[in-house]
């Protein structure tokens, strides 16, 4: 994958201003839109009823606003619960909202390619217990990574289909070595969270559903392997097994298969099965 010029693909910083008496954080351009939603306070986020309710998982929905300026995602989250809060206590837990938002903008400092933010907000609930919080981001235009995929292998111009897969291969477990060489780990790594943009090269990856990211020097093999396997166990079936050994050879910087290799595939691989048996909580 080629180097990136990080002044060029970090994105420009925008001004933040503080609503609802310092309890809702969003970009100063986007104060209109939010004001004609009825999203400038906390309440009128986490009741909002407008758009298209495109997930719900447990307490947590997501809501697909239509607007002038494009379309938009709505993320709201329930209050903490009791575990969490105990936890919060001991190592002051932060509303999910808000861990979405600083992840981010970590990321996107890092110049990695994320939803643009456009206003987060949280509940008082009182020190070391986040209450409920919301977050609001511009929707990204492309196809999820699995239906990209499924779809076939692109093919550059005046190239061969082999040729668009190596290229895509090549790209992807660039852009995911790079995340782990940053210290991240998306923990949540599947094709669907990755939403492919037109590109000149076959198209542009951006990362998304961030709440769970982690960051740590060096980063834990098991969080690594667990990506990997994501991506691994969502790809559709025309990604063939010759496909995911080139992705990780790719990925280890290898030019052929040797024990360190033969580590890692088999890891990914139990950690493949493992996610087979395990029923989702939230399908």
């Amino acid at each position: 994958m080629e180097q990136r010029d990080l002044r060029r693909f970090r994105p420009r910083r925008l001004p933040v201003v503080e609503l609802d008496g310092g309890r809702i954080l969003a970009v100063e351009p986007a104060l209109p839109m939010l004001r004609r939603l009825g999203l400038d306070t906390v309440a009128g986020a986490v009741s909002c009823q407008r758009g298209e309710l495109v997930r719900q998982a447990g307490r947590r929905r997501t809501r697909r606003l239509a607007t002038e300026e494009g379309d938009f995602f709505l993320k709201v989250y329930p209050k903490a619960g009791h575990l969490e809060r105990w936890l919060g206590w001991l190592v002051g837990l932060r509303s999910p909202g808000r861990r979405e938002w600083d992840n981010i903008r970590l990321l996107r400092r890092a110049a990695f390619d994320v939803p643009e933010m456009v206003a987060v907000g949280e509940e008082t609930a009182g020190p070391f217990r986040p209450g409920g919080s919301f977050l609001l981001l511009r929707g990204i235009e492309g196809i999820r990574l699995d239906h990209f995929l499924a779809a076939g292998w692109p093919q550059p111009p005046g190239g061969s289909a082999a040729a668009g897969r190596e290229r895509v291969l090549r790209d992807l477990a660039g852009m995911v070595r790079r995340l782990h060489s940053n210290g991240f780990f998306h923990r949540d790594l599947y094709c669907g969270h990755l939403i492919v943009t037109p590109d000149e090269r076959w198209g542009r990856p951006f990362l998304i559903d961030l709440q769970r990211v982690g960051q740590r020097f060096p980063p834990r093999r098991r969080w690594l392997v667990k990506d990997l396997a994501a991506l691994a166990y969502s790809a559709p079936p025309l990604v063939s097994r010759s496909d995911r050994l080139r992705f990780l050879l790719h990925y280890l910087c290898k030019s052929r298969v040797d024990p360190l290799v033969r580590r890692w595939w088999r890891q990914v691989a139990a950690k493949v099965e493992r996610m087979r048996r395990h029923r989702p909580r939230h399908p």
